[in-house]
């Protein structure tokens, strides 16, 4: 299993072949972890070739089996190819969500190989949703754990994504540096550069003037044996070359490549880039002064703009309806998302939120990142406020109480409160220590005991248990954490309530 994992890393279709060989051999022997990971293997592979609602719903249906028998590797795997179907369909929420799942299923026994590859889904992750310093950082790691590993594209592939994240976010000093770095490990290793490095590689050279190079970088793509045996990277090289000779007044070169581009999008089926090459075709005409022939094209490739949209939103559709089919707990829109991660009464975070963002925290934690403190909070005696007022005024004190806690985190940069339940309430401070939890926990339980509460519960005081713990001195995972927290939250409540227990 691990050689052929470590060829997906080589050769993809020699993965491919492999993983479906033995996958026949087994038959009908093995319903156990082996056939189901293959299975996963043959769907990573196959997803940009295929129908990826049925990979994803064949995936989601794995990683069910694999979560009620304990495999954690197989559920890393399968939240890794997951993550990369939502990132298709543009949910970059989700995508991040199962990139950091995969990431934490991972231990030390993984191969550094398959590390540095949930390292690199975690980061394409984190760098769509914006967040570009923990993008970098996981690229790092990801680049630290393979650094002597020649044999495979790895490194090319995380050199080549940080550089086309930096390029997108318009940083193209770290863009070029980046290009650098991927252009100098192939020359030390004397391998070739791929088609879809050599795109993102020219288009930064563009961008800073090195026009000589980036032609050079993509000359290589009106070479009929490379384009046809990678037609969509190709098609894209040779969208950047149409246009590289078009900003250098080399019209007829650029009608050249406009041909040969708008040849392979149309063989191969490839709508966005046979778009793409219509929309360079009318700047072309333009910079030619055929104002006519500019005009019908810019309007062809607005009808053809409008259909591609039509045909991805269509796709879009089929893929989200396979997979809230086999996961009711997801939903497609935002707002039901929002709904999914609020809480209704208080409008806080709910667990789930909390799952997903602790863990990520800690992950970046036990990476060498900053301290967090985390808070259980209980209101003492809240039944007799239901007991001797109404539910209704208990819950005109839960959302009073949510909104206390909202300013208390507020000052926080990503600070969290949560309602995990009840009257329980969960508070997550970031880049927090010990001394400064102290402070605005003990804080936080004056506030609630000198709230004026009379309105709400006339002379029934309300106040809070809380229970702080501090990572890492108290846990790097987040069950070890959340225990000390509640261990503490239940010593204030037999101290005697309304009290604090940092210890």
């Amino acid at each position: 299993m691990a050689r052929i994992e470590r060829e997906f890393w080589i050769d993809r279709d020699v993965a491919l072949q492999a993983a479906e060989e033995w996958l026949a051999e087994l038959g009908e022997a093995d319903s156990g972890a082996t056939s189901r990971r293959l299975i996963v293997l043959i769907a990573a592979v196959r997803i940009h070739r295929t129908d990826p609602g049925q990979i994803a719903t064949d995936v989601q249906q794995i990683l069910g089996w694999a979560e009620q028998h304990g495999e954690v590797a197989l559920q890393s795997r399968c939240h890794d190819v997951l993550g990369s179907v939502f990132e298709m369909v543009g949910d970059r929420a989700l995508a991040l969500e199962h990139a950091v799942t995969a990431n934490d299923l991972l231990d030390e026994s993984e191969t550094p190989l398959m590390r540095a590859a949930a390292r690199k889904c975690l980061a394409d992750a984190l760098g769509s949703a914006g967040s570009l310093d923990e993008a970098r950082r996981r690229y790092d790691d990801a680049l630290r754990l393979v650094i002597d590993d020649p044999e495979t594209n790895i490194r090319y592939i995380i050199l080549n994504n940080l550089a086309f994240t930096e390029h997108l976010a318009h940083n193209q000093v770290e863009a070029l540096a980046a290009v650098d770095r991927l252009v100098g490990l192939s020359e030390l290793s004397d391998r070739q550069i791929g088609m879809s490095a050599r795109d993102t590689i020219a288009r930064i050279y563009l961008t800073v003037g090195r026009i000589d190079e980036a032609e050079q970088m993509l000359l290589t793509a009106m070479d009929p044996a490379i384009s046809d045996a990678h037609p969509d990277s190709s098609a894209a090289a040779l969208v950047a070359l149409a246009q590289l000779y078009r900003l250098d007044g080399r019209l007829e070169k650029a009608q050249l490549v406009i041909d040969r581009c708008r040849d392979i999008a149309q063989r191969n089926g490839l709508n966005r880039w046979l778009t793409e090459t219509t929309r360079e075709q009318a700047e072309t005409h333009a910079a030619n002064d055929d104002y006519r022939f500019a005009f019908e094209a810019y309007r062809h490739y607005h009808e053809q703009f409008e259909a591609l949209g039509a045909s991805e939103n269509e796709a879009r559709g089929r893929i989200l309806d396979a997979m809230f089919q086999t996961a009711e707990s997801r939903r497609e829109s935002d707002r039901y998302r929002e709904l999914a991660e609020r809480d209704p009464l208080t409008g806080l975070h709910n667990r789930r939120f909390v799952d997903e963002h602790l863990g990520l925290a800690l992950m970046r934690l036990r990476e060498g990142g900053p301290e967090l403190a985390v808070a259980m909070l209980d209101l003492d005696h809240f039944k007799r406020i239901n007991d001797t007022f109404s539910h209704e005024i208990g819950d005109e004190v839960l959302r009073a109480i949510g909104r206390i806690l909202i300013d208390a985190v507020w000052a926080v940069p990503g600070g969290i409160a949560a309602r995990l339940g009840g009257e329980e309430f969960l508070l997550i401070l970031p880049e927090t220590d010990a001394n400064q939890a102290r402070a605005v926990f003990d804080e936080l339980g004056r506030t609630i005991a000198d709230f004026d509460w009379w309105p709400m519960t006339e002379n029934l005081p309300v106040t809070a248990s809380i229970g702080v713990a501090v990572a890492p001195l108290d846990g790097e995972h987040t069950s070890d954490l959340l225990r000390a927290a509640d261990t503490r939250l239940y010593v204030a409540k037999q101290a005697g309530r309304n009290q604090v227990v940092h210890a």
